[in-house]
């Protein structure tokens, strides 16, 4: 393995996306673009219907595919912010899932493995991101906006967990919650790769906040749309 980045190689053209190979590069990013295409409508298609679940099935099986790519490229470069980002989509898409689904013992254990999972990759993550703060090799903020979201989606579970006798009221907006989440973290890495990549330019501070702002957005705008409803009649 050649030697680990923070940051990974900048930039990357998508045409010729050395160290990567074109397909694993460019499959990755299409994956990525038809999870995004999929979640914008399973946000906003009536919850419950046809749309709904098929564009959260495409969901599902996109995110797979978005991590099965990142672990090929892993495998050629490794890039912290990319390993972190694709476990914690992962995380976030699979425990949106399955917090629609009757809370039996298989579920609850799938759920508490997704969550050891998540601080598996977090830790792995810090054990590389703090050396090279520490070392001066990056600034502090890289490594903390990418860890911000793991730690949050990880207080959301401690939460969920200790409260096991009101997963009927807490899973509708964990599911929204979650989704939203997943929807900032691959919405925010191709805006990273295409502005260094020179295809624009957004000031540093929209590029790291504006993001989350959204994601904070939408949840505000979710709470607010089905905040007043039954949560047992939503899905």
């Amino acid at each position: 393995m050649s030697e680990i980045r923070l940051f990974g190689p900048d930039p990357i053209e998508f045409l010729d996306p050395a160290p990567y190979s074109a397909l694993e590069y460019q499959g990755h990013m299409i994956a990525g673009t038809v999870w995004f295409v999929a979640a914008i409508i399973a946000l906003f298609a009536m919850k419950g219907g046809k749309l709904h679940i098929r564009a959260g099935q495409i969901c599902v099986i996109s995110v797979l595919l978005v991590a099965l790519s990142a672990v090929i490229m892993l495998a050629v470069e490794w890039v912290n912010p990319l390993f972190l980002n694709s476990v914690t989509a992962t995380y976030a898409v699979g425990t949106a899932w399955l917090a629609l689904k009757p809370g039996t013992k298989r579920v609850r254990g799938l759920e508490y493995g997704l969550s050891l999972f998540e601080i598996a990759g977090l830790a792995v993550f810090l054990s590389l991101a703090i050396p090279a703060v520490t070392a001066g090799n990056v600034p502090l903020i890289g490594p903390a906006i990418v860890a911000a979201l793991p730690i949050i989606l990880l207080l959301g579970d401690l939460n969920f967990h200790s409260k096991p006798d009101q997963r009927a009221k807490l899973r509708v907006r964990r599911h929204l919650a979650r989704m939203v989440w997943a929807f900032v973290i691959v919405l925010r890495a191709p805006l990273v790769e295409f502005e260094t990549g020179g295809f624009y330019d957004v000031p540093d501070p929209l590029l790291v906040a504006g993001p989350p702002l959204l994601g904070i957005a939408m949840l505000i705008y979710f709470q607010r749309k089905f905040g007043g409803f039954e949560v047992g009649k939503q899905s």
